[in-house]
């Protein structure tokens, strides 16, 4: 720090010398005003709405026009927050200036250096802010004003638990893939999340094939064997995301409107991008797993010519079929009603094809209904396992997965290029905007033969 001296020689009197501590103490006043003082759970936003957090709704008012900068404030900054991280590694929006950037994943911004890793930190604080404030009664009414049935109820209270808690779930703001994973078969099953790169491109080595050991004699040769090696390329598939919505969301949001749109995209993509993860052609979309030339097949014990059944004994099957280095799957994946008819298929009893005897599939002494695990492995049930798998003259089949899905992995970018409208004679006649958001993401698997692949399954 810089010390002025002050002397007789300088001031002539004491006026003068007061006059100068008070032209300095203001110049000190104004440096201090100009410091930004920015904290990531902080914000600079209207009156009795600070620290408000980030909101979705907000982002697309302002870009028709139905709030100024100052009531967008936040998503105005993040938005040039993202453009100036990402722009640093060369990638550019679709759409240029009209792009508006939205926080997809905070764990998924490229974070290569310290002021990647605070706006990181930053967004998370943001897009969580109003969770509390989520209120479940007021998401349904929204929904019924859009026009789509309420996703839950409000049964007695919302606490305790032992009062009606429990139908209540937890509230649904926060980052939207937070909200894609709740959604997807894939992430409950266990598979593995990363960072796309901001050039939509990863790639990750693997061996695929070993070396071999041979027992040679005395003085003889050793025959020579060669590893060979691979990699799964993951690149940026474009994802699309449309949600129309009132505009009365947009002029009065509120964090119900909020979690409902956060929601209801993360709620289409996830679905999306779960089919093509099953069963997707390639291309421009995500090649879903089991069209992998090297999955494990399996066929069930008991073959038809219109379809196959799954026995009891096709559980130990079909996992004596994975790896050695596969100590234990992680998670079956199949129909709720192929589960449901597994649960409940029983043995004869008296006569044949009773089917009063013990349960097949389950534990005989459970008094609580169907368990949630199979033969001690988790189960996923989903329908966008398909009910339409063809044999013979059924069309009507399904199949069963089995596997190690942290083999199974799933790239995404940190951000959504968002862009809204209210154009076109739809939205002009009925008051509303369209807002489409772009996501890349892209999944494969490190290694096929983690996963055993039993189809063409009657259900029943």
């Amino acid at each position: 720090m810089s010390h002025t001296h002050l002397t007789n020689d300088k001031f002539q009197s004491r006026d003068e010398l007061v006059t100068f501590i008070e032209q300095q103490a203001a110049s000190a006043v104004e440096k201090a005003a100009r410091v930004e003082r920015r904290v990531p759970w902080v914000t600079s936003g209207p009156v009795c709405a600070d620290s408000c957090g980030y909101s979705v709704l907000k982002a697309a008012a302002f870009a028709l026009g139905f709030v100024g900068p100052e009531q967008a404030k936040e998503e105005i900054h993040t938005h040039q927050q993202l453009r100036d991280l990402y722009a640093g590694y060369g990638f550019t929006p679709h759409h240029g200036q009209q792009s508006f950037l939205v926080p997809l994943a905070s764990a998924h911004l490229p974070v290569f250096e310290p002021h990647g890793q605070r706006l990181r930190d930053e967004l998370h604080q943001k897009m969580t802010a109003n969770a509390a404030k989520f209120d479940p009664d007021e998401a349904a009414w929204l929904l019924r004003r859009t026009g789509q049935s309420p996703l839950r109820t409000k049964a007695l209270g919302t606490t305790p638990d032992t009062a009606g808690g429990t139908f209540v779930p937890l509230p649904m703001l926060g980052e939207l893939i937070d909200l894609q994973r709740s959604l997807e078969v894939f992430a409950t099953a266990g598979a593995r999340e990363v960072a796309l790169p901001p050039n939509g491109r990863i790639q990750f080595p693997k061996l695929t094939a070993a070396s071999t050991a041979y027992w040679v004699g005395e003085g003889s040769a050793i025959t020579e064997s060669q590893p060979t090696t691979g990699n799964l390329d993951l690149q940026a598939k474009k994802l699309g995301v449309l949600v129309k919505l009132n505009n009365e969301l947009l002029r009065f949001a509120s964090p119900s409107a909020e979690g409902l749109v956060r929601l209801d995209m993360a709620r289409a993509a996830a679905l999306k991008a779960d089919l093509a993860m099953l069963e997707g052609t390639g291309g421009t979309q995500i090649k879903g797993l089991i069209t992998y030339s090297d999955i494990t097949s399996h066929t069930a014990s008991i073959t038809a010519a219109d379809g196959n059944t799954f026995t009891p004994a096709d559980v130990a099957l079909m996992e004596s079929k994975l790896p050695d280095a596969v100590e234990a799957p992680t998670a079956w994946v199949m129909r709720k009603a192929m589960f449901a008819a597994l649960m409940n298929r029983r043995a004869d009893a008296v006569s044949a094809n009773d089917g009063k005897g013990a349960f097949l599939f389950r534990d005989n002494r459970g008094v609580n209904g169907p368990p949630a695990e199979f033969f001690g492995t988790r189960v996923v049930r989903s329908a966008q396992v398909s009910a339409t798998r063809t044999k013979g003259a059924s069309s009507n089949l399904t199949y069963i997965l089995l596997g190690y899905f942290p083999d199974w992995i799933v790239a995404r970018m940190g951000v959504m290029e968002f862009l809204a409208s209210g154009l076109g004679d739809t939205a002009l006649q009925n008051d509303m905007t369209y807002l489409r958001g772009i996501q890349h993401i892209d999944a494969g698997p490190r290694h096929a033969a983690s996963f055993v692949f039993c189809d063409q399954l009657v259900i029943g």
